[in-house]
Formats: structure tokens, sequence, C-alpha cells
């Protein structure tokens, strides 16, 4: 309904200062106004006032509008922001898996290596048998 901006505003008579809040309803939007601390307290007298003049209807609908379209941005770039969070966990997973998968790659070459390097040596042998 409305959303508090400054904490500071008129002394009421009770001695406290009146927050400052603007008004996010369909007839009174972006109109501000102070509200007593103790508004909602049965000692409280109840005292808000309108701190500026009432604007024209079409002034309030398109600050209700802007307003109902910057809450569905918002409601979009939080989901756009789990989005990117989980997809960044995908992609962290799935690169553990890739560099396992190289060890594992590597492991098996040098052991085909290994293997190659005996052979050739086998057959070098067989070779000076053959010669001699």
């Amino acid at each position: 309904m409305f959303e508090n901006c400054v904490s500071s505003g008129s002394l009421r008579r009770c001695g406290l200062i009146a927050n400052h809040f603007m008004a996010k309803t369909h007839l009174n939007g972006g109109r501000r106004f102070y509200k007593c601390p103790r508004f909602d307290e049965e000692a409280s007298r109840g005292l808000w006032e309108w701190r500026d003049v009432e604007m024209p209807l079409h002034v309030t609908m398109s600050i209700n509008n802007l307003y109902t379209s910057l809450k569905s941005v918002e409601v979009e770039r939080n989901y756009l922001k789990k989005m990117v969070a989980n997809l960044e966990d995908v992609v962290f997973a799935e690169r553990l898996k890739m560099e396992k998968i190289m060890k594992e790659m590597k492991g098996i070459n040098s052991a085909n290596l290994d293997d190659v390097a005996r052979m050739e040596d086998k057959l070098q042998t067989i070779k000076w048998f053959i010669v001699f």
C-alpha cells in the first residue's frame, strides 16, 4: 500500500517525528504523506496528513502503471538471477566431471605410451636376435 521512504518529517503534537511515506494505491499513487509513528496504537490520535496536493487521475494512473511494471520487472529479474545461479552450479558440476575424465584419459594415454615403448623394446630385441 505504501512504502517507507524517509524517517523524518514534521513534528507531531505528541512530540514524535512523523514518518514520511509514499502511497501506492490506485487513487493516490505517488502522493507523499506524513503519518504519526503511534498511528496504530490506541493512545494515538491517528494523525496523518498529505504532504503534497492531489494529482490528476491520469498522473496517478500512470504512476500506478509504472509501479506495477517495476514490480513485474523485479520479479523477472529475481527469476533470472535464480536461473543463472542454477546454471552456474550445473556448469561447475560438469566442469568437475570433465576434469575427472581428462585425468583418466591422460592416465590411459600414458599407460598406452608405456605399452608402446615396451613393445618397441621387444621388437628391437627380436630384430637383434634375427640379425645375429
